[in-house]
């Protein structure tokens, strides 16, 4: 039973730890900062401006709590193109409300394990977080293109999400290359943060705090 109950605790710790990289890793903007200058190499008729205000303002529609519709700055977009962003943020909608409830969870199971200074279910956690980085790593690595494409093939169930430049030209400023970019950097941050607690599991667990006054 208390096997049990540390897998569980593990779970919900690697859920959080999980959802909230993803959620990090949307919002760090430096990446396509950083890359700004190869993409507007790729597409030389667009300004760095232009480029960095159409990627702002996708990243600020995608946050849970911007409420409204999407409008581009200077480029037209069809309704399919919308339609999938507006899936994509119902997607990191649902992953908000993930990383709520099990960063909540994971608060109540740390104020209840401070007492006895057990952490060891943070080893079980990052045990898992860190096999999901390397899982999801080897196909990433091996084909990203391929492994885009099934992604997007599970994730959704139209095509609106293979975009025509023509008429959604701001697929041009999101190369498939930016993407796998950011996929290793969620991957990265998660087996940082797995790295952490696993060392918070090794080093924090020792005798309960009334044992250590005594």
């Amino acid at each position: 039973m208390h096997k049990a109950k540390e897998i569980l605790y593990a779970i919900i710790n690697a859920l959080m730890i999980i959802s909230g990289s993803v959620l990090l890793g949307l919002n760090l903007r430096f990446l396509y900062y950083y890359n700004i200058p190869r993409i507007q190499a790729m597409n030389p008729e667009y300004s760095g401006r232009l480029i960095k205000n159409n990627y702002d303002i996708l990243i600020d529609y995608l946050n849970p709590f911007y409420r409204g519709d999407l409008s581009l700055d200077g480029l037209t977009m069809s309704s399919q193109g919308e339609f999938h962003f507006y899936e994509v943020k119902v997607i990191f909608d649902l992953i908000f409300i993930l990383f709520a409830v099990t960063l909540l969870l994971s608060l109540l199971i740390f104020i209840q394990k401070r007492k006895k200074r057990d952490y060891r279910y943070m080893k079980y956690t990052a045990l898992l977080t860190f096999l999901i980085p390397v899982i999801l790593g080897i196909p990433f690595v091996l084909d990203f293109s391929k492994s885009f494409v099934v992604f997007h093939e599970i994730a959704f169930s139209n095509d609106y999400w293979i975009f025509d430049p023509r008429i959604d030209p701001v697929i041009r400023i999101l190369p498939e290359w930016f993407f796998m970019y950011a996929a290793f950097l969620i991957l990265i941050l998660m087996a940082i943060t797995a790295f952490l607690f696993f060392l918070a599991g090794k080093y924090g667990t020792g005798k309960p705090e009334n044992d250590a006054k005594a």
